[in-house]
């Protein structure tokens, strides 16, 4: 196992991100924590972390901000895990408000890849880069009356395909998941259930907080995860196996 020299958590205030910024806030030399102005700056972390309010929508100021805060040039190895996110407004795509699909894709998928986008830019290349992109049900089975969270949760699964095949193409050593948590007690899943929504199993805070942290710590073979899109409870032995005759399993396509 090795240690990270650096974790950065989007969606850190609240939910899954801050469960995660906080387990794995000793196993890192320094964490940056980003959430809601509002409710990141009155919120308790461990001494090695610093807070950053950001606003997602607006994904230049993310980017440009990131870039000013965070010295990347002697890091060895850096975690990332992208779960800032929005469900947004209840009702199909006949009822719904399109600007506020606008927003959610900003928040969602803009925002994030801002992040991800001045952190790459910015590593060394030999540094060793690990990133968990929060996608969700919305991207794994069609989600009608949060049309809009389903669209930008799709765009996340694709984005991470894209980021898994670039990373090769420039020779890094990175790997890029998109993760789907399962239905965790947290205020968006609360949202859900209170317009109707309907919930199978649910899934304890822990799965999607342990996934994370065996791949930013490659205690599992994170690099042969890359590009993939995976549920917390998957055999991961099973994929693995599986993905070597058939490299489009687990990815955001029809199989034949």
């Amino acid at each position: 196992m090795q240690n990270l020299d650096l974790l950065i958590v989007s969606g850190a205030s609240r939910g899954i991100g801050h469960q995660i910024t906080l387990d794995l806030a000793h196993v890192s030399k320094s964490v940056l924590a980003i959430g809601s102005s509002e409710i990141i700056c009155s919120q308790e972390f461990p001494e090695n972390t610093i807070k950053l309010g950001l606003d997602f929508e607006n994904f230049q100021d993310v980017e440009s901000t990131i870039i000013k805060t965070v010295d990347l040039r002697s890091r060895l190895k850096i975690g990332v895990v992208l779960c800032a996110s929005q469900i947004g407004e209840y009702g199909g795509v006949f009822e719904s408000d399109l600007r506020s699909w606008n927003r959610l894709f900003k928040i969602n998928v803009l925002g994030n890849l801002a992040l991800l986008k001045a952190v790459i830019n910015q590593m060394p290349m030999s540094t060793i880069l690990r990133v968990a992109f929060f996608a969700g049900g919305g991207a794994a089975y069609a989600y009608p009356e949060f049309s809009g969270y389903a669209m930008s949760k799709v765009a996340t699964v694709r984005a991470t395909e894209n980021i898994g095949l670039e990373f090769e193409q420039k020779g890094l050593n990175a790997s890029i998941v998109a993760v789907a948590p399962g239905a965790v007690e947290t205020e968006m899943l609360a949202t859900v259930l209170a317009y109707g929504g309907v919930v199978k199993t649910k899934t304890d805070i822990s799965e999607p907080v342990s996934f994370v942290r065996r791949f930013l710590l490659d205690e599992i073979p994170s690099q042969d995860l890359n590009g993939k899109f995976i549920h917390v409870r998957d055999n991961l032995c099973q994929i693995l196996d599986e993905s070597k005759n058939k490299p489009d399993l687990y990815k955001l396509r029809r199989i034949q």
